[in-house]
């Protein structure tokens, strides 16, 4: 049974209906997103306001406990590089005996201390005097071959080979040949061929084209294209008169100019020599000469360089022979210092052979070049001065010179430091891993603890200044155009004032040097360098996550929203 209100109702009626129902639904759901973000707003201003005053506070308190006052002192400031290496005896000298000798015994040890003119060792009396006989009669054969070359000369005349014309002559009366050779390359030089050569760019010569060559004097001379390759015509023309290195001018046929060049010998021949010293000319320039005409004369052509080189031969046997009959006299190898034995050779001995010792001084690391005629058989330190070599990093080595002071500490030693010095800075350069570094030396004293092969710490004073006004560096402010301090600090307002501009002296990683703008006995205020100054709790902010559940509110609501939204395609007739 039907209502008495329940009146049918016609589509217009029903859409009217559905619209007023989903604005209802519009209007609540706009209210609810409202009322949503006045709550999270809220909460939001809640927490960033604890969270600043939560910061606030820290940052008081953390910049409280790193602000730094410090008086203006005076004291010394310095410059340093650092490096470490290892302790090694610096003057070293070397005993040596001729490769010919055999060690029959030792009579040290290493580590043994010696005095200038202490037996070494002994050498076995048949290798002793097979040696000196062996270089005596040595002595005797280049006597007689200095006898014949002392009748050789350099031939006290020089002659061409071959007819020319003499276009160049570098020597001149009293001047030492081999000096001429080094600067010119040749005494004189001769055309051969009867020709003077210029080399002109041009595109309009072909070869066999006839031209006309200018010398800087206006002479002209007639002159043939010989070829062209790749736009420069090469011409010819008589070497009888003009002149070697002149500038000329290249004309063609119609008197237009083709180039410009340098007259060179088409065809040329150095005449050479090593010895003497130039007597006369015999030529001139421009002159033709035939096979065998004599062109200079030379005097001091007695020494050959057969003599000379014999004559240096004979006074190193004769260094060896002496060497010898020392040995001989003395009774065997004595030390040549007073010192320590630092090596000894290993290999050496009474079964050793000539020949065998030789080989084995060859291969040891004490051993000096066999080609020398001598081997090292001990070592001997001073023990006056012990070396250390350090590393330098690129950025440091110009820094260094050689003389500048040094600070050593020993580690197996103690905390005693040592003066040192630089004594040699090497420029040859080391890489590895992509950094480049550079060596150097430090000299100190030798004490009676040092051994070597110890490690040494090395501080080198590069730079220093006594009596200098210092502040720690962090209180130091820099920018491109200037350097300042500050002198006063509020607690109240944790602020820094009384900015004074300052003038910079020498600084390192603790201190810095004012010239100006301070006086002993002033206060700076600056912040201490610290990582722990600028690290704050961010745990209160964990108040805020109420704001995750605002969000996660208007997530439902959003879903509300949706769910709303999708009730309008249930609606009759949805459209």
């Amino acid at each position: 049974m039907k209502k008495k209100n329940d009146v049918p109702r016609t589509d217009e009626e029903l859409l009217e209906m559905h619209r007023q129902e989903r604005t209802r639904h519009r209007r609540r759901r706009i209210i609810t997103l409202v009322v949503v973000v006045a709550v999270v707003l809220v909460a939001v201003a809640v927490g960033v306001t604890q969270a600043r005053k939560s910061i606030s506070a820290q940052v008081s308190s953390s910049e409280d406990s790193a602000i730094q006052s410090a008086e203006v002192t005076v004291s010394s400031i310095s410059t340093t590089v650092s490096g470490s290496g290892t302790l090694a005896d610096e003057d070293v000298e070397s005993v040596e005996i001729p490769d010919s000798l055999e060690i029959a015994d030792f009579y040290v040890e290493e580590g043994d201390t010696v005095s200038e003119g202490d037996l070494i060792a002994t050498v076995t009396n048949a290798s002793i005097l097979t040696a000196m006989s062996d270089a005596q009669a040595s002595l005797d054969a280049l006597d007689e071959e200095i006898e014949e070359a002392a009748d050789d000369e350099v031939e006290e005349e020089i002659t061409t080979s071959v007819p020319g014309r003499v276009k160049v002559i570098y020597a001149e009366e009293d001047d030492d040949v081999a000096t001429v050779m080094y600067e010119h390359g040749a005494l004189m030089l001769l055309s051969l061929d009867g020709y003077m050569a210029v080399d002109v760019a041009s595109d309009a010569l072909t070869v066999g084209d006839e031209v006309t060559v200018t010398d800087s004097d206006g002479d002209e001379y007639d002159g043939t294209v010989e070829e062209v390759v790749d736009g420069t015509a090469t011409v010819l023309i008589t070497d009888k008169g003009p002149g070697y290195g002149d500038e000329v001018t290249v004309t063609d046929s119609d008197g237009s100019e083709v180039g410009t060049g340098t007259l060179y010998i088409h065809s040329s021949l150095a005449i050479t020599g090593y010895a003497g010293t130039v007597e006369d000319l015999e030529v001139s320039e421009n002159e033709a000469v035939d096979a065998g005409d004599t062109l200079l004369t030379l005097t001091d052509t007695e020494t050959s360089a057969n003599y000379d080189a014999l004559l240096k031969e004979r006074e190193e046997t004769e260094e060896l022979l002496e060497d010898l009959i020392a040995i001989y006299k003395e009774g065997g190898i004595c030390a040549t210092v007073a010192g320590e034995i630092s090596s000894l050779s290993e290999d050496s001995g009474s079964s050793s052979s000539s020949s065998d010792l030789t080989a084995s001084m060859t291969d040891s690391s004490t051993s000096s070049d066999s080609s020398s005629g001598y081997t090292t058989v001990a070592t001997i330190s001073t023990n006056e001065n012990m070396i250390i070599t350090i590393s330098v990093d690129e950025t440091d080595i110009l820094s260094l010179s050689e003389g500048q002071e040094a600070t050593v500490t020993i580690d197996s030693i103690g905390e005693d430091t040592y003066a040192g010095t630089v004594t040699e800075i090497s420029t040859t350069a080391e890489s590895s891993s992509g950094v480049t570094s550079y060596s150097a030396d430090i000299t100190i004293d030798k004490t009676d603890d040092m051994l070597s092969g110890m490690s040494a710490s090395v501080v080198i004073t590069i730079e220093g200044v006594d009596n200098a006004l210092l502040i720690p560096a962090d209180a130091l402010h820099q920018t491109s155009s200037t350097a300042y301090v500050y002198t006063e600090y509020d607690e109240s307002t944790g602020e820094f004032s009384g900015m004074v501009e300052v003038t910079v002296g020498l600084t390192n990683s603790s201190y810095a040097e004012i010239t100006e703008g301070l006086s002993e006995g002033d206060t700076v205020y600056y912040t201490e360098s610290s990582d722990d100054s600028s690290s704050f709790d961010l745990s209160s902010f964990g108040n805020m996550g109420g704001m995750s559940d605002f969000s996660g509110g208007m997530d439902s609501n959003s879903g509300g929203m949706d769910n709303n939204s999708g009730g309008r395609g249930e609606m009759p007739g949805g459209n």
